[in-house]
């Protein structure tokens, strides 16, 4: 190749990396100028996104517990519980334990903590397990375990914290054995033998006290135990029930040391102003919660509602079939009951607009396209407003085709402020 076809050949090679990189240079600018462009014709609205959520109207009240209690007691001191509170006790059941002096009665209740843990690891003995390699699930059980422990100790709540040790502990074991990880607990067991033994050896005299009836077992007595008649529920008036919540507990005698609920029903009785309760209804589940106190949400039957018109306030008596420790020492409460709870869509309330049939919605932006979508107001004030649509009352699949539908969807990009908008502009 002479000088000549070189040279020819270098300017096609830098005539076409010059029209490439014009070609990039063009696209560049075509693209910022695209988005300069569409991020001006864009700058007099504003959006945000279509979000689930849920309201409740409430109302608060100062309640009291009252159950079919029946106090138990006991000539000796010294009284410790074999059973926790809310615990289902037959007639035979032992549900506390008299001791001859206070430090026997320390000795017995390790005596049953060392067999509580002979059971668990005799259980572990010879346990075999699905070997896999695979331990995502063990340890999301595990970080859970940890988590909850974490929540627990943090909030102060430790009632709960026994069994949380006991879950962790059982999810780690669970892991290993799992893994193939042979667990050999010969040399705890032993230990523990050995310490019961010497246990039993030093235990005093104690006599177990029986429950001698049907119930749920609750240790202690408050003084409140006759404050209502638990039988004459149908008879309560307003002025008992405030009067009872209000008064002051009895004298505890000093051999009482608990008490048997006879009966599987409990009430909750609360005096309300009548205007606040109009959507109570007898003979429906209502959630009530409590302010002061770590017992979780519980749900409860209206069994009556009994209206005082010379005061304007009613006597509301739930009942409840629930039992647990928590709400076993629940007595007088300041608590709220769920009047109704709407799940919806949270959107602004300066987005909402009608269409041309007087119909609220709002207004979505699709890519460059403005498109109108209907809604039904649940609740609405001067800041949000809670909307839904007919597919958000069916399942998933159903809300699923709310994109295309003529009705806000969740994750909808909604315009909050905006002018000269109507449906199907488009944003040139």
């Amino acid at each position: 190749m002479n000088e000549q076809e070189k040279t020819k050949t270098a300017f096609k090679l830098n005539t076409g990396k010059i029209i490439a990189l014009v070609v990039i240079a063009v696209f560049v600018l075509f693209y910022i100028g695209c988005n300069l462009y569409l991020s001006t014709n864009r700058s007099n609205i504003t959006t945000e996104i279509t979000m689930l959520d849920t309201q409740r109207k409430t109302v608060s009240v100062d309640m009291i517990a009252v159950r079919d209690e029946s106090v138990l007691t006991s000539a000796d001191g010294n009284i410790v519980s074999a059973v926790k509170d809310g615990t289902r006790v037959s007639s035979t059941d032992t549900v506390a334990y008299s001791f001859a002096d206070s430090s026997s009665a320390s000795t017995v209740m390790r005596i049953a903590e060392v067999e509580e843990e002979l059971e668990y690891y005799n259980s572990l003995v010879n346990k075999s397990s699905y070997i896999t390699d695979n331990t995502t699930a063990y340890d999301n059980k595990i970080i859970d375990s940890i988590n909850d422990f974490s929540a627990a100790t943090s909030t102060g709540d430790f009632s709960y914290i026994d069994e949380l040790k006991a879950n962790l502990r059982d999810t780690i074991t669970s892991r290993q054995t799992a893994t193939g990880v042979e667990i050999d607990v010969t040399d705890t067991i032993n230990a523990l033998n050995a310490e019961h033994a010497s246990l039993k050896a030093a235990a005093g005299r104690y006599s177990e006290i029986k429950a001698n009836g049907t119930g749920y077992y609750i240790s202690g007595v408050d003084g409140c135990e006759d404050l209502l008649d638990y039988n004459a529920a149908d008879e309560w008036t307003v002025e008992q029930v405030e009067k009872a919540i209000s008064a002051s507990p009895s004298a505890v005698v000093s051999n009482q040391f608990g008490k048997l609920v006879n009966n599987y029903y409990w009430y909750i009785a609360c005096v309300v102003d009548t205007d606040d309760i109009n959507q109570l209804r007898e003979n429906k589940i209502y959630t009530v919660g409590f302010y002061d106190s770590s017992v979780d949400e519980i749900k409860c039957t209206v069994k009556r509602i009994s209206s005082d018109a010379q005061s304007g306030k009613s006597l509301v008596v739930f009942s409840c079939n629930m039992m647990s420790e928590e709400l076993a020492a629940v007595r007088t409460e300041h608590a709220y009951i769920v009047l109704d709870e709407y799940k919806g869509y949270r959107v602004d309330s300066r987005a909402l607009r009608t269409n041309e049939d007087n119909e609220p919605g709002v207004y979505v932006l699709d890519g460059s396209t403005i498109n109108f979508k209907k809604v039904e107001i649940i609740y609405s004030d001067d800041s949000y407003t809670l909307v839904t649509s007919p597919f958000l009352r069916r399942d998933e699949e159903e809300m699923a085709k709310t994109k295309a539908s003529a009705y806000l969807s969740v994750y909808d990009e909604y315009v909050v402020t905006g002018h000269d908008l109507y449906d199907g502009k488009i944003l040139k």
